[in-house]
């Protein structure tokens, strides 16, 4: 796995690339604490080039998700999900037509104008 971390205002971003399995999810699971331990609430995931998530991945972005939407603060908005990776989603029930567990938007750019829209709120 491969990570590369943007900081805008109001937001950061973190493109992942390659596979998120439990060997390798360790500094991932870093750069996300480091948000949440200096108040960095708005977070997008381009996963565009991710081609495999693991249970250990997919654990992760749950529990991020909970902790940034804590007291409305923010959100993990995971952009640019390849067709393997939203069926995976919905196999592991965490996405459904009915709801979904996270955040998901069909482009980065989607995924910026959602959060540039939710960090001025």
């Amino acid at each position: 796995m491969q990570t590369r971390v943007s900081s805008y205002p109001g937001w950061d971003e973190i493109a992942v690339s390659g596979e998120i399995t439990s060997a390798d999810i360790a500094p991932l699971e870093e750069i996300l604490q480091r948000f949440l331990t200096v108040g960095r609430y708005h977070v997008i995931i381009d996963m565009s080039g991710l081609i495999y998530i693991g249970s250990a991945g997919l654990s992760l972005f749950i529990r991020y998700t909970n902790a940034l939407r804590r007291w409305d603060r923010g959100d993990l908005y995971l952009a640019d999900l390849s067709g393997p990776i939203q069926k995976l989603l919905q196999i592991a029930g965490l996405v459904s037509e009915e709801h979904s567990q996270f955040s998901i938007y069909p482009s980065l750019a989607a995924a910026r104008e959602a959060v540039q829209r939710q960090a001025k709120s």
